[in-house]
């Protein structure tokens, strides 16, 4: 089950961010339904609102994910994709299918850095606005609203 996680390393842009329990995507992944959600989720609000410099293949790829909580060919075409955006930008990030749970920091040893940060940092710059509350963005599954006020709210 998706949850909020406060990372022991701070990064300033992004103090709290939405992390899965287990590994989403390619096999093997456990592909929990509501860790699935929160992956989709943000890969299709990342293709709903556009922002220079990700690669049409990426948004093509991005676009095709229905958020449905069943893990599908087309999302983890689209991690994958979103995978290779940010290895352009960080050589040292792995290109696999895969979004694992974040062990208490935004990285992992060599420089890479976790896919389910990179999926909250663009969602967080793409609705500022309603940051940490995935709940008040269009589009949000009413599964994912009710993890929402579970873990901001503390209900």
């Amino acid at each position: 089950m998706a949850h909020l996680l406060a990372p022991q390393r701070s990064n300033p842009t992004l103090p709290i961010f939405f992390n899965v329990d287990g590994v989403v995507g390619a096999a093997p992944a456990e592909n929990k339904r509501e860790d699935v959600l929160l992956v989709q989720f943000c890969l299709a609000t990342m293709a709903a609102n556009r922002q220079p410099g990700a690669s049409e293949e990426f948004y093509r790829a991005a676009s095709a994910v229905t958020v449905t909580g069943n893990i599908d060919q087309a999302t983890i075409d689209a991690i994958r994709a979103m995978q290779s955006e940010v290895k352009k930008k960080h050589p040292q990030t792995v290109v696999d299918g895969r979004v694992s749970p974040s062990r208490g920091s935004y990285g992992y040893g060599g420089g890479g850095g976790y896919t389910i940060a990179s999926l909250n940092e663009s969602v967080q710059r793409r609705h500022i606005e309603h940051w940490p509350r995935l709940d008040k963005i269009p589009g949000c599954p009413a599964e994912l609203k009710i993890m929402v006020v579970r873990t901001v709210q503390g209900t």
